[in-house]
């Protein structure tokens, strides 16, 4: 039995990873809920949000529109249909990027596969499917994530034409624009685009391509500076704020405000965390080894790591684009090191680190696949929006300071009263005093708890009855403990108002 499965495995290895992936990341979407960064909500469900109700993006909007008017898509097709649940709303986005993610695995398989042979890409294509971070990944609203597809598409469009020694210019092109769908969602992929422009140019097999692949990456950038136009009332609007700051005040490169930094090593502890040390280790070096044919994607992935390694804005999802990339030029180099070890009478350590990574990534997986990320900032209004009966929700953030996504309460959204600092409260109780009357719901988030419940029953004239408890989810637990600084964790209290 267990032969015929191997057998069937091996003569259609393709179908069953990509099942294998398919299971993972839908599992990973109904399972993994919440956000795991606040750009993962806040620079995508709001503004999708915002489209699907019929306004327009903010004249400030620096990025391209592809990605949110993508989310608005899924967001107005369930509201036609008669979905009210934002909660299901955001499953569906899951779903859908769960979906498209296959084409990753797809197209790291068929990459290794033209260039490395069948068994490097079925090793490559489990390694992609499997990894920890990429199921999660795949289905939270990370462009750097989204951006993958149309940069290993590009890759792939390139690679075949030049394994059948073709040139033909509209497939070329259409490569291209791929590529410069990839940049445009995701800007700062310039340092890894315009390398491999270059490259292009310099690599003797592939600079027949160079002219009619810069016409397709250019033929993308027109259309997102005419964008430009429309949404910021400037043409090339998004080129200019997302890369002018460099000219204008190169010393930001090195000096970041407000957002997580770290030193230029920090992406190198990243990776090697990614790949699960002391593995991880093992599975770098094998990047110098994969030979000259992957040598034009090499060099990219040094471009873009050095310019990320550079600039002191560090978050670990900044390099979701290039993983992928790497595991094609790792799985590939293997070989060379497979043999390295035996050679030397180590092979039982290599194949001791092979059985180690899948047992700690197993373990990984697992705890990632069923993670509920900022669970006691999202749940206590989808329980709220689940009861359909709210006329008011004061929402008392005395020990939180970033604003709770209001989103799940869902259309419309009821009246929201917020009390952010102690300091403000009577201030705040007088702004709400003609109001009061209808709120039904108090979202408490406080060290005190009793004392705050007895300040606000005084201040509305009611009874507050706790209805739910949220606590953070593990995984908030787990991410809270490594990174606390940026990983805070609070536990959420559901009160109805009850009349005295």
């Amino acid at each position: 039995m267990l032969n015929k499965i191997i057998d069937k495995f091996n003569r259609n290895p393709l179908a069953y990873i990509l099942l294998l992936g398919f299971i993972l990341r839908m599992t990973a979407a109904f399972f993994s809920k919440g956000f795991l960064t606040l750009d993962d909500h806040f620079n995508f469900v709001v503004d999708a949000d915002m489209i699907a109700d019929g306004y327009s993006l903010p004249p400030d909007y620096k990025d391209s529109p592809l990605y949110p008017f993508f989310g608005a898509a899924i967001m107005l097709i369930g509201r036609i249909l008669g979905n009210t649940s934002p909660d299901i709303e955001i499953l569906s986005i899951r779903i859908i990027q769960g979906l498209l993610s296959l084409f990753v695995i797809y197209f790291v398989y068929k990459i290794l596969e033209s260039k490395a042979g069948k068994s490097s890409a079925t090793l490559g294509g489990i390694i992609t499917s499997t990894l920890f971070i990429m199921p999660i990944m795949a289905v939270h609203q990370f462009e750097e994530s989204l951006c993958q597809i149309p940069l290993l598409a590009s890759i792939w469009i390139l690679v075949d034409q030049e394994d059948k020694n073709r040139n033909n210019p509209a497939i070329i092109i259409s490569s291209g624009i791929l590529m410069g769908i990839a940049l445009i969602m995701r800007f700062p992929m310039i340092s890894f685009v315009g390398v491999f422009i270059l490259g292009l140019l310099f690599k003797k097999s592939t600079r027949q391509y160079f002219t009619a692949f810069l016409i397709g990456v250019l033929f993308v950038v027109a259309i997102q500076a005419i964008t430009n136009i429309f949404i910021n009332g400037e043409f090339g609007y998004s080129f200019y704020k997302n890369y002018g700051w460099i000219y204008k005040n190169p010393n930001d490169i090195f000096h970041t405000s407000g957002y997580p930094a770290g030193p230029p090593w920090r992406y190198l502890l990243t990776l090697l965390a990614i790949f699960i040390p002391p593995f991880s280790i093992l599975f770098l070096l094998s990047t110098f080894r994969s030979g000259k044919q992957f040598l034009l994607i090499g060099i990219s992935i040094l471009s873009f790591f050095i310019a990320h390694s550079i600039i002191a804005n560090k978050q670990e999802r900044f390099l979701l684009p290039i993983i992928p990339l790497l595991i094609i030029l790792s799985v590939a180099g293997l070989p060379i090191l497979k043999e390295w070890f035996s050679k030397k009478g180590l092979f039982k350590l290599y194949r001791g680190c092979w059985i180690y990574f899948w047992i700690l990534n197993s373990i990984l997986l697992a705890l990632t696949l069923f993670h509920y990320g900022k669970k006691d900032r999202i749940e206590p209004f989808v329980f709220i929006q689940e009861q359909h009966n709210a006329t008011g929700i004061a929402i008392v953030q005395y020990n939180y300071e970033f604003l709770v996504p209001i989103y799940y309460l869902g259309k419309p959204i009821p009246p929201t009263y917020w009390f952010l600092e102690k300091k403000n409260f009577d201030e705040e109780v007088r702004q709400i005093a003609d109001v009061k009357s209808s709120i039904n719901y108090v979202v408490l988030y406080s060290d005190s708890v009793e004392v705050d419940k007895s300040i606000f029953e005084h201040a509305l004239g009611k009874q507050l009855k706790l209805e739910k408890e949220i606590s953070p989810s593990v995984g908030d637990w787990i991410a809270h403990y490594f990174n606390p600084k940026y990983n805070r964790i609070k536990t959420a209290r559901i009160f109805s108002c009850v009349k005295l």
